[in-house]
């Protein structure tokens, strides 16, 4: 599973925070079988780094703070990871940004996992998380 958050901008340390602990909360569920790749992305992709329990995530840094383009995500796996492709995608964001096309996730199941209760992605599966 390949794990993106926004760090954008618009995207508050609170929410990067409540992203992230979503993230240690699916590992914990899933009893520490859940390994992924964690990435970022703004404008830009920090290329996403492997880990498979919680304490490997806590040394994961994020990068940021620009705009925010959803499209590059599914460029950097077309071209970065077209050896070994994501057998799905989750987005953790507030969601302000043009959409890209269905196509362009070239058949990978994407859960977009949203913020706020003011955006509805346009195709794929999503959820709304709160932030207290």
């Amino acid at each position: 599973i390949l794990f993106m958050i926004d760090t954008s901008g618009s995207m508050s340390d609170g929410m990067i925070a409540a992203a992230y602990a979503e993230i240690c909360a699916a590992i914990d569920q899933f009893g520490g079988a859940l390994a992924g790749y964690l990435g970022f992305f703004d404008a830009v992709v920090v290329p996403p780094v492997p880990f498979s329990t919680v304490e490997e995530l806590d040394i994961i840094r994020l990068y940021g703070g620009g705009g925010t383009r959803f499209d590059i995500i599914f460029d950097y796996v077309k071209k970065e990871m077209k050896d070994e492709m994501p057998t799905s995608i989750v987005i953790l964001t507030d969601g302000y940004a043009p959409f890209p096309k269905e196509d362009k996730a070239m058949g990978i199941p994407v859960l977009w996992v949203i913020n706020n209760d003011d955006v509805v992605p346009p195709w794929g599966k999503h959820t709304v998380i709160t932030i207290e």
